[in-house]
């Protein structure tokens, strides 16, 4: 009779096991699925004075550029990249660094050489601090 409940017991130990990792293993095996891939149209707003072929859209983290055609890039790029703006090599006397920013479906890049763009990312963000208060 004792290994008969015995048994019971380790049967039932197995079962409970088993039905407490059908109910983790899905929630756990999506925490290390690759990132979704997306199409990201980036859109230059150029505020310099230089033509806007000497712009590319940069994913810095993958390697990769696009130009932009009348204005729009498209890259597909995963869901949890960034995305700046960068000098087109066809322009190697002129230089211009950029912020890199999330990427979304649709982004704006703006190339403004009248204020660089770490004083303007200090900028905005003094100005969201101050805005919450």
């Amino acid at each position: 009779m004792k290994i008969f409940a015995s048994l019971i017991l380790v049967g039932l130990t197995i079962t409970g096991i088993f039905a407490l990792l059908w109910f983790v293993m899905p929630s756990f095996s999506t925490q290390f699925e690759p990132p979704k891939i997306i199409q990201v149209k980036a859109y230059l707003d150029n505020r310099c004075t230089v033509t806007n072929d000497a712009f590319v859209a940069e994913a810095p983290e993958q390697g990769r550029t696009a130009k932009f055609r009348d204005g729009v890039a498209i890259m597909r790029l995963p869901e949890n990249a960034k995305i700046r703006l960068a000098v087109s090599r066809a322009f190697p006397a002129f230089t211009y660094e950029d912020t890199p920013q999330d990427v979304a479906p649709i982004v704006t890049l703006i190339a403004d050489c009248s204020v660089s763009p770490k004083l303007r990312s200090i900028f905005g963000s003094m100005k969201e601090r101050f805005q919450q208060q």
